[in-house]
């Protein structure tokens, strides 16, 4: 429970017009560069999504955009969260974005045009994190919804590289013209998927196999156009890897597979890494679920426009920052914090997870509030209050 102090200051700061979200976002890009400065060579995942965020029952905020259907108002989230690629710890946001009904709200320098589709953004989110200089090769992780081939086009022209998710689509595979999933079939057929680690399969115990194979995107892009017509876009042909990655129970039977489409050169990973880096794209999933509960509540706040909203959000996701560097620290200093952290927010964990981000966070607020209170009247004095009123509760009681 957050004083009517820090309420009212926290209110003044999102209505406050020279706060800036791009200043925001400014010390998550540093925090960032600090970060792959102390890990050189690695390679930096840039994972893309977006989220919408519904507040139907908040009629006070008048500039709320349709989502999914006409009842559903609110706003689009975007968020391209930057990960380590050797373990996937999550480092911080690198742009977030928010869309209203009439604008867009973002730490960009300039906003996507309105209305513009997922995956005509990423484009400018691509360019844009390459311009801030955060250090290692990026490699950009996006979910199958960005499986287009007239993107892929733009992006590999650009000179971006790229992870996503494919649907089955037709494909030039060895001269001859086939799909995705034959291809895929016609590894495991031939026994070239090799396993390569043992995960986790909605809590149970399984294997992940994982084999590639060279595909070309040969077929003319599409592009939609005012009145819902689409036409095509004709592009060179444009050769990439596929990655096949299955996860098989202990008998074999197969339980999940992903197709995945990426331009990486095999140099810079192969396809068990590859296949990897795709199962770190849940890191930004996991944070949007952060926002949402966990204590946030974000679809509870208050605040009377998408503006104030994304402020507010910038101040979250750099408390959620701030979190993942003491959990990436492993020295007795930090593991003292984390353990205290973990007392005050009295969360319960599985016994081979000391530590969680949403425990850490709720941890941190009640030190927060109550640092304060021991700062003005000091521990003795609380005690001694605590023995007059409250004696049960009061710790060091005198016989």
């Amino acid at each position: 429970m957050k004083s009517p102090a820090y309420k009212q200051k926290l209110w003044r700061f999102c209505n406050n017009k020279r706060v800036q979200e791009t200043a925001l976002i400014e010390p998550m890009h540093e925090a960032i560069r600090r970060e792959t400065a102390e890990r050189p060579g690695g390679v930096l995942l840039a994972v893309h999504d977006w989220s919408t965020l519904s507040f139907g029952h908040h009629p006070s905020k008048t500039d709320r955009a349709t989502l999914t259907h006409a009842h559903d108002l609110g706003y689009d989230l975007a968020t391209v969260l930057m990960v380590r690629g050797d373990d996937g710890a999550p480092i911080a946001p690198a742009v977030v974005s928010l869309e209203a009904a009439e604008t867009i709200h973002t730490t960009k320098d300039a906003p996507h045009p309105l209305g513009e589709s997922h995956v005509d953004q990423i484009l400018g989110n691509m360019n844009y994190t390459h311009e801030q200089g955060l250090g290692p090769p990026l490699v950009h992780v996006i979910d199958r919804e960005a499986d287009s081939i007239n993107h892929w086009r733009q992006w590999s022209a650009a000179g971006h590289v790229a992870l996503v998710r494919a649907d089955n689509r037709i494909v030039l595979h060895r001269g001859e013209e086939t799909t995705l999933e034959k291809v895929a079939d016609g590894l495991r057929d031939s026994g070239s998927l090799k396993h390569v680690r043992d995960v986790l399969h909605r809590g149970r115990a399984a294997r992940q196999y994982v084999g590639e194979a060279p595909v070309t995107l040969h077929k003319p892009g599409r592009r939609n156009e005012a009145g819902g017509k689409k036409v095509d876009v004709p592009g060179p042909p444009l050769g990439l890897r596929l990655i096949v990655s299955e996860v098989r129970d202990a008998e074999g039977r197969l339980l999940a597979r992903w197709l995945l489409l990426t331009n990486a050169p095999e140099d810079l990973a192969d396809a068990a890494t590859v296949a990897l880096w795709y199962y770190f794209r849940w890191r930004v999933e996991s944070l949007h679920k952060l926002i949402k509960s966990a204590g946030w509540q974000l679809e509870s706040w208050l605040q009377r426009d998408g503006r104030r909203i994304l402020i507010k959000l910038l101040i979250a996701f750099g408390a959620a920052a701030s979190i993942w560097a003491l959990e990436r620290r492993s020295d007795a200093e930090s593991k003292e914090l984390q353990d205290l952290l973990m007392h005050l927010s009295g969360r319960q964990t599985k016994r081979t997870r000391r530590v969680t981000t949403s425990g850490l966070l709720a941890g941190l607020w009640v030190l927060q509030a109550a640092v304060g209170p021991l700062a003005r009247h000091g521990p003795d004095q609380l005690n001694a209050m605590l023995e007059t009123h409250l004696p049960l509760f009061a710790v060091n009681k005198h016989p």
